[in-house]
């Protein structure tokens, strides 16, 4: 029973196999993306404080999906709102003062709020899932210095690539390169 508890309290280290790079200016690591990615490295993570335009440039990364999936939210929840009213209005109809039934303003209060609704929480659960969040098993190393000015470079590889990819990295004027293999 104590082995076990130890087990779950402490547990293994994760082992990963690949290259980290460590580096302080920009440019040197959007070169090194570009340099990798030429190299035929696909699959590489880059840890920064804050968002770089260059980074994300050389990764080669499209437009975020985020905006077309929260319009297609608030146009779901304003067509689901105000035909939500429709449908109480034909299946209950209440007569006052000799008014239409269906009439378009009242509707537009539902709908619109409806909208702000759907779309707020399709946002929410598309960057989510774009994100890969919520991420329960880490996949690479992660160092506490990205958090404040470094920004780091994992490149998932063999063992017997790591030599190349490190030699490619300290080529890019990486301050620091780890090889985890």
């Amino acid at each position: 029973m104590l082995k076990l508890l130890d087990k779950l309290l402490n547990p293994a280290p994760p082992k990963f196999n690949g290259v980290m790079g460590i580096f302080y200016f920009v440019d040197d690591a959007a070169d090194a993306v570009t340099a990798l990615r030429q190299a035929g490295h696909k699959d590489l993570q880059v840890f920064s404080p804050v968002p770089h335009h260059e980074i994300e440039h050389a990764l080669e990364q499209g437009p975020s999906l985020v905006r077309f999936i929260t319009l297609g939210g608030g146009i779901l929840g304003a067509t689901g709102g105000i035909a939500l009213c429709y449908y109480s209005i034909i299946s209950w109809p209440m007569v006052i003062g000799g008014k239409e039934l269906v009439s378009l303003p009242p509707f537009t209060i539902l709908g619109y709020e409806s909208m702000i609704l759907i779309a707020g929480l399709s946002n929410l659960l598309a960057m989510l899932a774009l994100a890969r969040l919520p991420q329960l098993k880490a996949s690479a190393p992660y160092d506490p210095r990205f958090q404040e000015d470094k920004i780091g470079i994992w490149v998932p590889c063999r063992p017997d690539a790591a030599t190349k990819v490190e030699q490619m990295m300290k080529g890019q004027q990486a301050e620091e390169v780890q090889v985890h293999a």
